[in-house]
């Protein structure tokens, strides 16, 4: 008997495991690196995240932050995104658990603000997979919850992050994560090289990084914010050129919404410190009036001229957020459909004119609230606004409380509504990801007891 118990001893069982892994696991590296290499890169960094987050502490919170904005560094339209896209999903949903596991009892959170984020989402990606719509299918539903995936994530380890060190190394990976999809960026505009016209300069910067959005401008606005309005170690003397690059990739985005949430995102950061102010300012002024080059001045100035009135580009704008008010009110509980406002376009005659011609292939409204309004219905719509309205109350708040962490997401915040107003770049599912993290760090909040 004694033998017996010596064999299924505590010692030996992970022994045998061990060996047992290790038999199982290697052979089957040997073939993945032989026919998948992608996939054993996969499995290598799983395996490391996974061990990040057995650690605990902030090392799995900034290995996150930071994986989000990567993914605009893979072709959107490839497979290789959307396996990357699940593998992301997946891990995070993994640390999810872990992190209730670790922390069972969540006390003091703002459930409003989760409440309203997760029905957002929930509304946003059952809409988009139309589930309900075009009948039920197993694909369908594996889909539908591979995207719920980052919102049972907010909904699970939102209310256990606290203010302080795992806030910080989240924000933290976003911001270092927006910088180095920034520097891939310029190294890759050939605007940057080439004397291309203020027009066809913006038209050239949608091929630099895989079909790339006005999201991305956000994206390094958001980046900016984050690395402005928090200490790192070693100051500014490692701040400045990270600050100068996400600058310049604003600037090369072409995205004049950028623009805007660049200058209101800096101003309530710095919002009664004149003198801090006055520098950021100053430094701004002087990298554009000396370091803008003239593609990015012509694209400013196609903007309006007293002789023709608005460019092509706000000229649409203007015919869309029209059609979305008429595609609300013509079906203002259920929307016309996800998907379905290229459609409403042609049917009804709206479709603006670019060079003569009628344009079919928008999407969307270039406005995010319009365009929930418009496809959602009002309970898409006002699920959209109160998303912002939950999030400015509950940072507000802390603000109050003197918390120099919210003030920098409440910058983020705005950034984001002012860019929403000219585009939808919560509708981009790694922008709407990256918001999510964001907006954790204001769900709970040990520090109020």
């Amino acid at each position: 008997m004694s033998r017996l118990s010596a064999l299924v001893a505590p010692e030996y069982l992970r022994i045998g495991t061990a060996l047992l892994l290790g038999l199982t696991v290697a052979p089957l590296v040997g073939v993945l690196a032989a026919t998948q290499p992608f996939l054993l890169l996969m499995a290598l960094g799983a395996a490391a995240w996974v061990a990040l987050a057995l650690r605990g502490g902030d090392s799995a919170f900034f290995v996150t932050g930071m994986a989000v904005p990567l993914l605009y560094l893979i072709d959107m339209r490839s497979a290789l995104f959307s396996q990357a896209l699940l593998a992301l999903y997946s891990m995070t949903f993994l640390h999810a658990l872990y992190q209730v596991t670790q922390h069972p009892d969540a006390r003091q959170w703002d459930r409003r603000l989760l409440i309203v984020v997760v029905g957002w989402g929930a509304v946003i990606v059952l809409a988009e997979r139309a589930l309900l719509n075009e009948g039920l299918s197993l694909k369908r539903v594996v889909t539908t919850i591979i995207g719920l995936l980052p919102y049972l994530w907010f909904a699970l380890a939102a209310p256990r992050i606290a203010t302080g060190s795992q806030a910080r190394a989240l924000l933290g990976g976003i911001a270092l994560g927006a910088t180095v999809v920034a520097g891939a960026f310029l190294l890759n505009s050939r605007s940057l090289s080439e004397g291309l016209q203020g027009r066809d300069a913006w038209i050239d910067t949608y091929t630099v990084i895989g079909s790339l959005k006005n999201s991305l401008g956000l994206l390094w606005v958001i980046g900016w914010t984050l690395l402005l309005g928090r200490g790192i170690r070693g100051g500014w003397m490692l701040r400045a050129p990270l600050l100068a690059i996400l600058l310049t990739a604003i600037l090369f985005s072409f995205s004049r919404s950028s623009y805007m949430a660049l200058i209101v995102a800096t101003l309530l950061l710095y919002r009664g410190h004149s003198l801090k102010l006055w520098i950021i300012a100053g430094a701004i002024g002087a990298f554009v009036l000396f370091g803008l080059p003239e593609a990015v001045w012509a694209r400013l100035e196609m903007t309006w001229a007293p002789g023709r009135g608005f460019d092509p580009s706000a000229e649409t704008r203007l015919d869309l957020w029209g059609a979305a008010v008429h595609a609300f009110l013509s079906a203002p509980l259920t929307g016309i459909g996800w998907g379905k406002f290229s459609e409403y376009l042609v049917r009804t005659g709206q479709a603006p004119l670019a060079a003569g011609s009628a344009v079919y292939d928008l999407g969307f409204a270039h406005n995010y609230f319009l365009s929930a309004f418009a496809m959602l219905g009002v309970g898409g719509g006002v699920l959209s606004i109160g998303v912002f309205l939950a999030a400015w109350r509950r940072v507000r708040a802390l603000v109050a409380r003197q918390d120099h962490l919210a003030r920098v997401v409440q910058a983020v915040i705005l950034a984001v509504l002012v860019s929403s107003l000219f585009g939808e770049p919560l509708f981009d599912p790694i922008l709407a990801f990256v918001f999510l993290l964001i907006l954790a760090c204001l769900v709970g909040q040990e520090s109020e007891g």
